[in-house]
């Protein structure tokens, strides 16, 4: 897995030649799943929606430095998003303990979770042996950002800069416990793998495939070395994850 330290210095080398970060969709970059009418996971990025770590001032460049937002910080101000109330994803060994939202994959893109402090559930319901619901025996999804960097709608478009609840994910180890809080119940799973694939030559089929041995989640986020032409991270951070 690629180093978080690496990835806080890349960041902020970004910022200073003016790239933003993080894409505006979630989690793979123009893949398809075999068997499931085409549907892509990740949309073309914005050029203000790429995120970098720190960011300069209005000037760019030769602005001034500013300090990064963190997501305890903008959740203590703005509070969770209106709609993540599917139930609440907590990671002990990094400090997570983030609200869920829901999304439904129906058309080709996945879409993403609304900001920088929530988690998305992805239902695929519409895509036969995919995915999964939590506690049910299949393969849940959730995804956040990495980082990120944009206006925040839910919270009158305050801006946002800086690393978001996904931003320690390459620290799981195995064993590291994820738990889901899910209609009133809640669910305790163990890393069983973390794993970087190529955004472009994986079978996502297989890693989104709900027919496991054991109740399983996989979470997703960016993750490798930051393209300054793409705007586009190279890998993307897969992490499983077994009920205990």
């Amino acid at each position: 897995m690629g180093s978080t330290g690496a990835r806080r210095v890349q960041l902020a080398l970004f910022t200073i030649i003016g790239i933003a970060a993080l894409a505006a969709v979630i989690l793979i970059t123009n893949g398809s799943l075999p068997g499931t009418s085409g549907i892509r996971l990740f949309a073309g990025s914005s050029p203000q929606t790429r995120q970098s770590e720190l960011g300069g001032g209005a000037g760019g460049a030769g602005g001034p430095s500013r300090v990064a937002d963190s997501v305890d910080a903008f959740t203590k101000k703005h509070g969770d998003p209106p709609d993540a109330t599917y139930g609440r994803i907590r990671i002990p060994s990094i400090s997570v303990n983030a609200p869920l939202s829901y999304r439904a994959v129906t058309g080709s893109v996945m879409p993403e979770p609304s900001g920088p402090t929530d988690v998305a559930y992805y239902d695929m319901a519409k895509f036969p042996g995919l995915g999964g619901v939590p506690g049910a025996g299949g393969n849940a999804i959730f995804g956040g950002h990495v980082d990120l960097r944009r206006p925040i709608a839910y919270a009158g478009n305050a801006e946002y800069q800086g690393p978001a609840v996904f931003w320690a994910l390459d620290k799981l180890r195995p064993g590291d416990v994820i738990e889901i809080h899910y209609k009133g119940k809640t669910y305790k799973y163990l890393v069983t793998s973390a794993t970087e694939y190529n955004a472009e030559k994986t079978d996502w089929g297989k890693v989104w495939n709900g027919d496991v041995k054991k109740d399983t989640i996989t979470l997703f986020t960016c993750g490798g070395v930051f393209d300054t032409a793409t705007h586009e991270y190279s890998v993307r951070l897969v992490v499983k994850a077994e009920r205990a």
